[in-house]
């Protein structure tokens, strides 16, 4: 089961590889603009999803920051080699890839490195990266899925 898993696990570590290398990239800029409303800037997330829990310490931030993505992400794994379907198994790969491009960050550095600034005048929406655009993406492509399928 696991053997014929292997591309898609494969390309799971692709998106986090690039994940990574993206994150490494970006801190060693200064940051810069590319639009009027999209910036790359360094920013780094010690909280849950939007910065949750950042301020928090203990075991309640500690469920919120490793627990529940751990879980997820071994959910997501799991869900992913049981699937048989090919555009599901590349939906949940880019999920798992950003969930753990994250997760690694947390273990190795406390915090989770952002960088893409969207914002539209003094607007801004919270800043993310792109673990978050792979998992965003994931869960769109899974939900066009569920809803094709329904009709």
């Amino acid at each position: 089961m696991i053997a014929k898993n292997l591309p898609w696990l494969g390309l799971t570590f692709f998106w986090t590889f690039l994940d990574q290398i993206t994150k490494y990239l970006i801190w060693k800029t200064e940051g810069f603009s590319l639009t009027p409303f999209l910036d790359i800037i360094k920013v780094y997330n010690s909280g849950f999803v939007f910065g949750f829990f950042g301020d928090n310490s203990g075991v309640l931030k500690d469920i919120f920051y490793y627990g529940i993505p751990i879980v997820v992400l071994t959910s997501v794994v799991y869900a992913l080699i049981k699937s048989e379907d090919r555009f599901t198994k590349f939906s949940l790969s880019l999920i798992a890839g950003g969930g753990l491009g994250n997760l690694i960050d947390r273990v190795f550095l406390g915090k989770v490195r952002d960088f893409i600034d969207f914002h539209i005048g003094g607007w801004h929406y919270p800043t993310f990266n792109t673990a978050d655009v792979f998992i965003s993406v994931g869960i769109f492509l899974v939900a066009v899925k569920f809803f094709y399928r329904r009709n």
